[in-house]
């Protein structure tokens, strides 16, 4: 009963939205593809946080608070110098799905050969910084007790090497997503993040620590990118998967990732900095307290990202191919979901954050971060508004504005990090995401009324290049 009533609702939205019902939708090819790699999207992103989430209070128990905040710790530097070492990967989807729309195999070819250069380059790069500075990093930046000096200095070295396997599997991700075939890349991201949380599982149920933990995780991730390049071949059809030096291809790639590079970098000032200054400002402990808020609201944001993902390689092909009133529609009916999404899911977080977290992790945790969880959650509501037109300003080719909009509340957040942090600890850090998230709804939601306003967008390859 309640099904029928939703989906009444639906078909009524649609109808309003794009003059539409969900029946004359459910034939139209591209929603079906659409629908499919969002679902796609959402199952890759809800792998990992679901796992984190079962596993936590086993792993927090086993691991202890301090050890288990040294993985978070490792894990997030892992996971902030690895997207800048992949920060070519929309240059991969925009130009990739371009050249698809116009049917040219050899532009597909020399694309996903550029990028892979250009990745190769910043994962070896960025991998050699981290493993020399690891033991600076370990005895100087962040506040980490002498006995786990030795094992902190291993497990980021470790996550060093998985930095430059990563750099390489996402181009072959990338060029997937860029044509629409979000199965196998999902498939397989989806087995890793959930294999890496089972051997940390295992792990510390034997008596081992983060060491074998970051050991387990290089295993599996240099077996996913081998498979990830054999997925790659069955879509694309017959390519030469080595790097190139022709310049003309590395400067056409360059024109546009060097843009979403910064967008990049400053998405790792807000996905990542705030637990480096926890870390170095309060210590390991309380970066667990947080991270582990983090994992519980991050969804709310991450969910809608995986979900509208698709949107990027889709409207950039459709504009490729001349289109221009589809994908203003589509992006219409996106943000009002968007939207509503976001604020329903935050909600519960909002209102029941203490019972949420007692719940979860015990009486304990709950007094001490429910306010954080509550902030956080709104934090990532608003963010969350961020990703229609974030995608949308990308298929249009306005990656210079996306680019210095980023960047410049980048700069914000770390400035009301600095002020707010050592006042109001832990939750001076999740206000700093709501002043970020802000800044950036205001300026993406203008910019985005502006670009479907005018014509001179249809070919963003042509005008930004």
């Amino acid at each position: 009963m309640m099904a029928t009533i939703w989906l009444s609702i639906v078909d009524k939205f649609l109808r309003v939205s794009t003059g539409k019902s969900l029946n004359v939708l459910r034939g139209s090819r591209n929603f079906r593809l659409s629908a499919g790699n969002a679902f796609y999207s959402i199952a890759e992103y809800i792998a990992q946080p679901l796992s984190m989430l079962v596993a936590a209070p086993f792993l927090v128990h086993k691991l202890g608070l301090e050890q288990y905040g040294i993985w978070m710790l490792v894990s997030a530097i892992l996971g902030s110098i690895g997207i800048l070492s992949t920060g070519f990967g929309d240059a991969t989807v925009k130009y990739v799905s371009a050249y698809r729309g116009q049917n040219n195999p050899a532009g597909v070819e020399r694309t996903l050969r550029a990028t892979l250069t250009i990745n190769a380059f910043l994962g070896g790069l960025f991998g050699s910084l981290v493993w020399i500075l690891a033991p600076y990093a370990v005895e100087h930046i962040f506040k980490i007790e002498s006995a786990f000096h030795v094992a902190s200095i291993q497990a980021i070295r470790i996550s060093a090497v998985i930095l430059a396997v990563r750099s390489i599997e996402s181009v072959f991700v990338s060029t997937l997503r860029a044509f629409e075939r979000y199965g196998p890349p999902v498939k397989l991201n989806v087995f890793l993040r959930a294999i890496v949380v089972v051997s940390a599982v295992v792990v510390a149920a034997i008596g081992r620590g983060v060491v074998a933990i970051m050991l387990a995780t290089l295993f599996w991730s240099a077996l996913i990118v081998v498979l990830q390049v054999i997925a790659a071949r069955r879509v694309v059809g017959p390519l030469n998967p080595f790097p190139t030096f022709a310049r003309e291809a590395l400067a056409e790639v360059f024109s546009f990732g060097c843009f979403s590079w910064l967008q990049a970098l400053a998405g790792v000032v807000f996905g990542y900095a705030d637990r480096f200054l926890v870390a170095a400002m309060l210590g390991t402990a309380p970066v667990a307290i947080y991270v582990l808020c983090v994992q519980a609201t991050q969804p709310i944001h991450g969910l809608l990202a995986a979900g509208f993902n698709f949107l990027f390689p889709h409207l950039s092909s459709r504009y490729e191919a001349g289109e221009l009133h589809g994908p203003r529609r589509m992006f219409k009916l996106a943000l009002v979901t968007n939207i509503t999404v976001a604020a329903l899911l935050a909600l519960p977080f909002v209102l029941f954050s203490k019972i949420i977290l007692k719940s979860w992790m015990g009486t304990s945790f709950a007094n001490s971060g429910h306010v954080v969880l509550a902030v956080l959650a709104l934090s990532y509501a608003v963010l969350a508004i961020n990703v229609v037109a974030h995608n949308a300003l990308l298929a249009l080719g306005r990656v210079r504005l996306v680019s210095a909009s980023s960047i410049g509340a980048g700069i914000l957040l770390m400035c009301s990090m600095a002020v707010l942090i050592p006042n109001f600890e832990l939750i001076g850090a999740a206000l700093s995401r709501v002043i970020y998230a802000s800044t950036l709804a205001v300026v993406y939601l203008f910019a985005c009324r502006d670009a479907f306003t005018t014509s001179a967008v249809l070919s963003p390859i042509r005008s930004q290049c």
